[in-house]
């Protein structure tokens, strides 16, 4: 039978027994594209097309100006936890880290989220962006908008809490999960920035939505992870 395995096929399985057999480990960034080539014995295109390939099947990543990456574990997260995001990380084992790269009160959200949140056109809403890294990869970008007349000094009470916690701690009020929606998207450009990913990259966007006891939307949490970092479950 005539073998019909192409030089891109090559050079990705013999990436694949480099990962299998710990030579290049979770998290290890990969050669440069140069001596990669001369390594794998392919050329620059069927390296590249490998490496997309590999990619898409989320066995690496990629950081803007940093090169490829062999994929972590991926992050068991049920966002209907009450759990913080480092509680979680925490209790797999991983390492977490995260920053609020912006804490503003803004005067045009998406009327949508306005909407939702119970709010006039033109009426204040706090913003809230940041990032979350695992082991010292960034997996995921937010952005966070919280109705101040309800949480008034939100925005100066953040530290090191999760958002669940100063809600009961400094506003007495319990918050629960009333709305969960999953979808593939595309890295918008201020994420890509954040997290260092390519522009347009494939990614995952969460879109949650988190109640008072009375039932009304308090916080609207907009998330993008990356694809390759996440599994996603609900318990029910």
């Amino acid at each position: 039978m005539k073998n019909t395995q192409t030089a891109a096929d090559l050079a990705r399985e013999k990436l694949e027994i480099l990962l299998n057999d710990g030579v290049i480990t979770p998290g290890d960034k990969l050669p440069a594209e140069r001596p990669l080539t001369e390594q794998l014995g392919v050329n620059r295109m069927s390296l590249r097309q490998a490496l997309l390939s590999m990619e898409s099947d989320g066995k690496i990543f990629r950081k803007n100006r940093s090169g490829w990456f062999a994929a972590l574990p991926r992050f068991n997260y049920n966002p209907k936890s009450p759990a913080s995001f480092n509680q979680a990380a925490r209790a797999q084992g991983r390492e977490p880290s995260w920053e609020y790269s912006d804490k503003s009160l803004i005067t045009n959200p998406p009327a949508e989220i306005a909407e939702k949140l119970g709010l006039a056109a033109g009426e204040p809403v706090y913003c809230i962006s940041g990032w979350g890294a695992l082991d010292g990869h960034k997996v995921f970008w937010h952005q966070t908008y919280i109705n101040p007349a309800v949480g008034p000094g939100f925005t100066d009470k953040l530290d090191n809490h999760s958002f669940a916690a100063i809600w009961e701690e400094e506003y007495h009020i319990t918050t629960t999960t009333a709305r969960l929606a999953f979808k593939p998207a595309r890295m918008p450009e201020a994420a890509s920035k954040e997290i260092g990913c390519t522009a347009n990259s494939p990614g995952i966007r969460v879109e949650k939505y988190r109640c008072d006891p009375a039932h009304n939307i308090v916080q609207i949490d907009i998330e993008y992870w990356r694809f390759e970092s996440v599994n996603f479950f609900v318990e029910l």
